[in-house]
């Protein structure tokens, strides 16, 4: 979510977390990551730039930036200018409650567009929902069930999906889309079998086969045509596993870390800091989604 030399406050409610950072950057980029949530990020200050789906995409401020689940994205501050933006990860099955409300033609609907450009109406919206969050509730708190803030997130993720999805015409090109057909038959097989088995289960000879790929092959092209290896893609599905369960159980965290094949507090915490942006009590006090 963040390079660690800039300010940052979050919070967190039911379906959402909103993270907001600011400051001086560093120009530290991104590593190749991705999480569960859409992301819909406002570049309110300086300009950065992306590697999304394997394309180099620039956002200047106004810029909106739509991230699908799973998709796999870096970034990387362009200068040394400050740096601002606002980013709402917002939950898959909030989308899909959402989608049936609406009456939608795609009841789990994915972003078409990367970059929406000149989009201040949207984050003005956004920026509501920001100073809401910060009346309430002190930074980080859970954002609760506030019927203004509520009414505001709902308003936010409708108009962004209407415009800028397939919610409405499923026959829309996604931006997640995987264009190699092993490659996809791969990433399904771990998507079907992700609620069951544990990741780390899943060796690179046993997907490889899965692939009808030979292994060093099959490295190679998933690394390409996902924009990141298969370990890092596997490793990443255990903390975006962690995450969710911070927010959906009650498991001490060390019990979480254990059940997504972390060794001990410390390296899990570690791991979950560098992909989240926070610690893990810290995502925990967030709040149920």
């Amino acid at each position: 979510m963040s390079r660690f030399d800039l300010k940052s406050s979050f919070f967190g409610g039911p379906g959402f977390t909103l993270y907001h950072a600011w400051g001086q950057n560093s120009e530290m980029p991104l590593t190749p990551h991705f999480h569960d949530e859409y992301l819909i990020c406002a570049q309110l200050q300086g300009s950065e730039s992306f590697e999304i789906s394997g394309k180099m995409q620039s956002f200047d401020p106004g810029d909106l930036v739509l991230i699908n689940p799973q998709q796999v994205h870096t970034g990387n501050a362009e200068g040394n200018d400050d740096l601002e933006y606002l980013s709402l990860y917002v939950d898959p099955g909030y989308v899909r409650r959402l989608a049936r409300t609406l009456d939608a033609a795609c009841e789990s609907p994915e972003f078409t567009v990367i970059r929406a450009e000149n989009q201040w109406p949207l984050i003005e919206e956004l920026r509501k929902l920001l100073d809401l969050a910060r009346r309430i509730f002190k930074d980080p708190q859970p954002a609760g069930s506030s019927p203004e803030l509520a009414a505001i997130l709902e308003e936010v993720v409708t108009a962004t999906l209407d415009q800028f999805s397939n919610l409405r015409q499923p026959m829309l090109r996604s931006t997640n889309r995987v264009s190699h057909r092993k490659i996809a038959k791969t990433m399904e097989h771990i998507r079907d079998l992700e609620a069951h088995v544990n990741p780390t289960s899943l060796s690179l000879d046993a997907l490889a086969e899965i692939a009808g790929l030979s292994k060093y092959h099959f490295l190679r092209q998933f690394s390409q045509t996902v924009g990141i290896t298969p370990g890092a893609y596997l490793r990443t599905l255990r903390l975006c596993h962690a995450a969710r369960k911070l927010r959906t159980t009650e498991q001490p965290i060390l019990d979480v870390a254990l059940s997504v094949g972390f060794a001990d507090h410390p390296s899990f915490s570690r791991a979950f800091a560098r992909h989240m942006g926070m610690t893990p009590s810290e995502y925990q006090k967030l709040g149920p989604l």
